[in-house]
């Protein structure tokens, strides 16, 4: 998102109104995928080497900062609402409405079965990070598919759910770091990501491997 789309947005959500009148800026928020309800019934795990192919589908903040009812067809209204509330906040970037919208859209409840832990933080307006701890039994596997792979798809899964230029993931084991990639909003949406080799443009994007 450029800065004048930023602020034709911010524009946007002042003239709806500001939900969070009363909220003090915060520096960060950190959200942790176990502390987030799973749902009931999870969609089917993609086979491990599909896994960067997919994605959440990209909310759409402004169509629904302007409508209280679904207008795409396949949200369900209770959703839409809940992101209805929230809307102008995420628009003007607000950290508190970021994390709102992760606890309550858990984009990443679909994950828990290739991580031991999985955290994100909310930095600032244009700024996620995440950091997940691995499984040593997929690790031993194929460590740089596997890592590549997972950090991937948890930055499609935030870009997908928050309008932020930027995620930084790490994987981590124990006390080590075991890859670090930072993936901009510009670079992603250039990429078909089922022609892709992972590891291959993780390291275009700067990603340090080192399991």
């Amino acid at each position: 998102m450029t800065d004048i789309r930023r602020a034709l947005l911010k524009g946007m959500a002042d003239i709806v109104g500001d939900l969070y009148p009363d909220e003090a800026p915060q520096n960060t928020a950190t959200y942790k995928s176990a502390d987030a309800p799973v749902p009931a019934k999870q969609p089917a795990l993609p086979p491990f080497r599909d896994l960067w192919k997919t994605a959440d589908e990209t909310i759409d903040w402004t169509d629904i900062l302007v409508s209280p009812t679904p207008t795409d067809g396949l949200t369900p209204p209770d959703k839409w609402a809940v992101y209805h509330q929230h809307a102008a906040g995420v628009l003007k970037g607000d950290i508190a409405a970021y994390l709102a919208v992760l606890q309550y859209e858990n984009p990443m409840a679909d994950l828990t079965p290739y991580v031991a832990a999985l955290d994100v933080t909310t930095v600032n307006a244009d700024v996620l990070r995440a950091s997940f701890a691995v499984r040593p039994d997929l690790l031993a596997r194929n460590a740089d598919t596997y890592l590549s792979g997972m950090v991937l798809r948890i930055a499609r899964d935030l870009f997908a759910a928050l309008p932020v230029l930027t995620v930084e993931v790490k994987a981590t084991q124990g006390d080590q770091n075991l890859l670090t990639a930072t993936f901009t909003r510009a670079q992603m949406n250039k990429v078909r990501f089922a022609f892709i080799d992972p590891v291959a443009f993780v390291k275009e994007c700067g990603g340090e491997l080192h399991a």
